[in-house]
């Protein structure tokens, strides 16, 4: 896991990227071991946190998108 980052320091998007996918399969690990909630800090990153739980399915009412 170290060094993903490496590199990065002048592309944001590529960072993004990088942070939900290291957080979502961080969330699949917990969620095997019993971990059943979870808060996200994402420091006023409502995208992000968006993304992370689109990617796990998890979807506002309404939102007719196939897992």
């Amino acid at each position: 896991m170290y060094g993903l980052f490496e590199g990065l320091d002048d592309d944001p998007g590529t960072r993004e990227l990088v942070s939900a996918s290291l957080a979502v399969e961080q969330v699949k690990r917990l969620v095997a071991g019993g971990v059943s909630e979870f808060h996200f800090y994402t420091l006023n990153r409502a995208d992000l946190s968006y993304a992370i739980c689109h990617v796990l399915g998890i979807r506002p009412e309404g939102d007719q998108t196939a897992v």
